[in-house]
C-alpha cells in the first residue's frame, strides 16, 4: 500500500477565505457545480442536430456547517449581518457586497521522520472558487440532532486547473 493516500477526503480537506490563515472550522460539507448551458443547432429540414454551443456557464456551491451560533458560523464576512439595523444590512448588501474567493487545500505529507512519522503537512492547491456570491442562509435546530447551517451561492468563474 502507498505510504500516503491519494483519494480526497474530508479530513484531508481545508477550506479558506481570501486573506484567512486559518481553516474554516465546524463546515460538514461543500458541493460545487458548474453547469454549461447549451444551445441547439439544428437547421430547416434536419431532425438531429448539428452543433450544441456553449452560451453561459452557471457555477454554483453549498455548504452545511455545525450550528455553534450565528455569529461564529458559516463563511466569515460572506453575510454581513452584525449590523445595528436593519437599514445597515440592506444598504450594505446593496450598495458594498464584496464578492470572496474560497480556497480549498489538500492536506499532504510534507516531511517524514525515522520512525515514519509525519512530522509536517503542506497545504497542496486543489480548488479556487473565484468571485462568490451568498444567494441563500438557512439554519435547523432539530431534537436529537446537531444543529446545522446552511450556505449557498455562486461563484462567476469557473474552476480551471492550472499546469
Amino acid at each position: 500500500m502507498a505510504l500516503e493516500q491519494k483519494t480526497m477526503t474530508a479530513p484531508r480537506a481545508i477550506i479558506k477565505v481570501a486573506g484567512q490563515t486559518t481553516a474554516i472550522g465546524y463546515m460538514k460539507n461543500i458541493k460545487i457545480q458548474e453547469t454549461i448551458n447549451r444551445g441547439s443547432v439544428q437547421g430547416l429540414g434536419k431532425l438531429i442536430k448539428r452543433e450544441m454551443p456553449a452560451l453561459s456557464i452557471q457555477c454554483t456551491w453549498n455548504c452545511d456547517f455545525y450550528l455553534i451560533n450565528l455569529l461564529r458560523t458559516g463563511i466569515p464576512g460572506l453575510n454581513k449581518r452584525a449590523v445595528q439595523s436593519q437599514e445597515q444590512y440592506q444598504d450594505t448588501l446593496v450598495l458594498f457586497e464584496q464578492a470572496f474567493d474560497i480556497y480549498i487545500y489538500k492536506k499532504e505529507m510534507q516531511t517524514v521522520d525515522a520512525n515514519n512519522v509525519v512530522t509536517a503537512v503542506a497545504e497542496g492547491d486543489f480548488a479556487i472558487l473565484r468571485d462568490v456570491y451568498i444567494s441563500s442562509e438557512s439554519f435547523d435546530i432539530n431534537e436529537g440532532q446537531v444543529s446545522g447551517q446552511h450556505q449557498s451561492g455562486e461563484y462567476l468563474q469557473a474552476i480551471i486547473y492550472p499546469t
